[in-house]
């Protein structure tokens, strides 16, 4: 986990410096505690989420011209895009996207 992603991401307008653990962030704001280990973890988490549904879309921009109804193994396409908007529901950190058909 890249703690400062996440705090650039959720705590910009809070004074800060951080290294690579959560023990190491200086946190310089009297009024916001700092927030819990498992609370930037929970963040991580969604912006891996939305890395991962930049990409997923890409992939669908990507593959938009395979629907159309003369596009040669047009089928094998409409079922990977299939999946392709199902895999935010089943995604874990690191899991690989679908294959894309050949």
């Amino acid at each position: 986990m890249d703690y400062s992603i996440v705090l650039v991401k959720f705590y910009n307008n809070i004074s800060w410096s951080c290294g690579e653990t959560y023990e190491s962030i200086e946190w310089n704001d009297t009024e916001t505690p700092k927030p819990t280990k498992e609370h930037l973890e929970g963040f991580w988490v969604e912006v891996l989420k939305n890395e991962m549904r930049k990409k997923r879309n890409e992939l669908l921009s990507e593959t938009d011209y395979t629907a159309l109804p003369d596009f040669p193994n047009r089928d094998m396409y409409l079922e990977y895009r299939q999946q392709l908007r199902d895999f935010p529901a089943t995604w874990t950190e690191g899991m690989a996207f679908p294959e894309k058909p050949l």
